[in-house]
């Protein structure tokens, strides 16, 4: 199995006892580059080896999930805004990079100036990602890049960068199974939804989304063991219904009541190393709502083994609780 960051490190975690929910964890032990029944918990270091070393383990809380819906903040400086409309009407017909700005609200992390993960922008203030790029991290070392295309490129003059402010974790996140791996990221200044700037919207609270296509962005790799992508790219896959999901060739017990799966049968297209902490989106009319968060899969597009996402539906109560100071379109 492998999370999706551009930092990945081969470990095992042994679990005396636990609960699909991982509510009765008893201990867990993880070192470097051991199998745990014959599949190895890898990732790839790009460009950087000593990427690892950032990287600690350990096993929290249960999960605290509801499926409120979060408010909006109230500062006396919100304006009307909408959130999930992109700035492209049409998708490049037969390719994968998005058009600029496409996914506005589609973010770049970076620890100490380099690529490791994605984000998505909620509100003013908050983005969301995955809790494994956060985990461990100083904060003080993370910045968030907006409208950002070309990784790369020195002329995109859109592009804004923000200092982190504060990281907040799901206390309920394990790294034996990535259940709860879901944190908010809140930004020294807020976030100004002008131009081509919006938020994506969050889901609706009581679906499914199984039979649905999703579309997830992001700078990962574009095959197993390759390069991370230089520009923003985007694939569609259809997501499964859990029941499904625990019939694919992962371990039923598995697949939480907090994950999503999205994938073909047959592999083929996936998220991939990189794409940790972006969107998994659906498009509501004429908005796209973030159902899923890049989580966790057996290497990626391998057939049987669908990328596995966090059910953001599952979290809306704690990010209201957590995001009461923030703008919200």
């Amino acid at each position: 199995m492998c999370i999706r960051t551009t930092i990945c490190l081969a470990v095992i975690v042994a679990v005396v006892a636990c609960t699909v929910n991982c509510e009765e964890v008893q201990s867990s032990v993880i070192k470097e580059g051991i199998n745990l029944n014959a599949t190895q918990y890898n990732a790839t270091i790009n460009d950087d080896k000593n990427f690892w070393d950032w990287i600690l383990a350990g096993i929290l809380s249960p999960s605290d999930s509801t499926t409120e819906n979060p408010k909006p903040g109230t500062p006396e400086e919100c304006l009307p805004c909408k959130c999930g409309l992109t700035n492209v009407q049409r998708r490049i017909v037969g390719g994968v990079e998005t058009q600029v700005n496409q996914y506005p609200w589609m973010v770049l992390l970076m620890y100490r100036g380099r690529f490791y993960c994605g984000g998505s922008v909620i509100s003013s203030f908050y983005v969301v990602t995955a809790a494994h790029c956060v985990d461990r991290f100083d904060p003080k070392l993370i910045s968030v890049r907006i409208l950002e295309h070309d990784r790369n490129s020195t002329t995109e003059a859109k592009t804004q960068e923000f200092r982190v402010d504060k990281v907040i974790k799901h206390s309920g996140y394990s790294t034996y199974n990535y259940n709860n791996d879901i944190a908010l990221i809140k930004l020294k200044d807020a976030i100004r939804f002008e131009g081509k700037m919006r938020p994506v919207c969050l889901p609706e609270r009581a679906k499914t989304f199984a039979g649905l296509n999703g579309t997830v962005t992001g700078w990962g790799a574009t095959a197993e063991s390759g390069a991370i992508s230089q520009t923003l790219q985007e694939v569609t896959v259809p997501i499964l219904s859990n029941a499904d999901c625990r019939a694919s060739k992962y371990p039923s017990q598995r697949i939480t009541d907090n994950m999503l799966c999205a994938g073909y049968k047959e592999g083929s297209k996936d998220s991939c190393q990189g794409d940790s902490g972006g969107p998994l989106h659906v498009v509501n009319v004429d908005t796209y709502q973030i159902v899923g968060i890049v989580s966790w899969g057996e290497g990626c597009a391998r057939p049987g083994y669908p990328g596995v996402y966090t059910r953001v539906n599952r979290y809306l109560s704690w990010i209201s609780r957590n995001t009461e100071d923030s703008c919200y379109c």
